[in-house]
């Protein structure tokens, strides 16, 4: 009975000893599925980018939704979003530029301009010196032989609609409003007075009509924004309001000594300011109103150690070191760090909605939240 009594024991000793073995067996495969998720989700966390199938040195442009590209006696489209969107052309030189916008893509050299989907090239009489395009225009700078300076307005179709003549010497800068679409504004700058007098001119498109002129004396501008509501506009000295509607003065906020570098426009105009002569140890975040009274609501940054970039996304200040992104809010508070699964060495921002990356000739895009 005893003999039979130890068996049962030595069993029970048997099955705990193998329950215990089960137990760190099942104990250990826990552990390893739990560090199998943990790193899943640390992968998860860092910033998901997407390489783009053409290096750094290839000529290309931005399209808001994708890329337009030459590769091979090809004119390649990449879409972000959509491979099913994706498509190629076949050109008989990759000798011309590319700009686009959401809405056209425009191919150009010194004489002509194709915009994608028209039927026939733009002949141009002169020399194209750049070319801009809105949701639905195209704006074409050239000179003359006779060394006169114009901006001729196209539509999609490649019709001309419009032409802007100016003096050479005075014509800065023009661009589309982000904001109005059918808005074209010029940045000329008169140099022959004892002090510098810069004037912002804007046309309606659709009617044809100068809708506001506005002059800036005794500093520099070249930064132009437009909100719903307003047009800001970034000088050596100040930061400007004007009212959208007839371009009335509002309110000055003193800038001296920063420099505009971004803007972001949502609920509140937050415009990011860089200081003038290359330090960039601290960066300055205005939140400007859009009432009768520049009290803008200023906050400070100090960027991390090596910092490559820095930029606003969606009112929010990104700031992009080799090995992660921060994030921080208007009021200049860190949110997040995100780890970047590779190690870049530059970073642009393309839009609200994309961010480029380079790692040596390679070029990924990241997707913003």
């Amino acid at each position: 009975m005893r003999k039979k009594r130890y068996v049962v024991k030595q069993r029970s000793r048997m099955i705990l000893r193998i329950g215990i073995l089960a137990l760190g067996a099942l104990l250990a495969i826990g552990l390893v599925f739990g560090l199998i998720h943990l790193l899943k989700s640390t992968k998860k966390g860092a910033k998901e980018l997407t390489e783009l199938p053409f290096t750094d040195t290839a000529n290309y442009a931005y399209t808001g939704s994708g890329f337009l590209y030459f590769q091979e006696g090809k004119l390649f489209y990449k879409d972000i979003a959509d491979s099913r969107k994706d498509t190629s052309y076949k050109i008989n030189t990759d000798e011309l530029k590319l700009t686009a916008s959401p809405g056209i893509s425009v191919l150009y050299h010194d004489t002509a301009v194709q915009i994608v989907g028209s039927e026939a090239p733009i002949v141009v009489s002169g020399k194209v010196l750049g070319v801009k395009c809105s949701q639905a225009h195209v704006a074409v700078l050239r000179e003359d032989s006779a060394g006169k300076t114009a901006i001729v307005i196209y539509d999609g179709a490649g019709t001309q609609t419009d032409q802007m003549d100016f003096d050479a010497a005075d014509l800065i800068d023009f661009g589309f409003s982000n904001r109005q679409d059918e808005t074209l504004w010029t940045l000329e700058m008169d140099l022959s007075a004892s002090t510098p007098v810069c004037t912002i001119t804007t046309y309606n498109l659709a009617t044809k009509r100068t809708t506001g002129v506005i002059n800036v004396q005794n500093q520099l501008t070249g930064d132009v924004i437009f909100t719903d509501k307003s047009l800001f506009l970034s000088g050596t000295s100040d930061l400007i309001r004007y009212t959208l509607a007839g371009s009335s003065e509002v309110y000055r906020i003193s800038v001296y000594g920063w420099k505009l570098a971004d803007s972001s426009i949502g609920e509140s105009p937050i415009l990011l300011y860089k200081q003038r002569g290359g330090s960039n140890s601290i960066l300055k975040l205005y939140t400007v109103p859009e009432g009768d009274v520049g009290s803008a609501a200023i906050s400070t940054v100090h960027p991390p150690e090596g910092a490559l970039a820095e930029f606003l996304i969606k009112g929010k200040l990104m700031i992009y070191t080799p090995t992660a992104a921060y994030t921080y809010t208007a009021a200049g508070k860190l949110l997040s760090v995100e780890e970047l699964p590779i190690k870049i060495d530059g970073a642009q921002k393309l839009s609200e909605s994309h961010i480029l990356l380079s790692s040596g000739d390679s070029l990924y895009v990241s997707v913003t939240r």
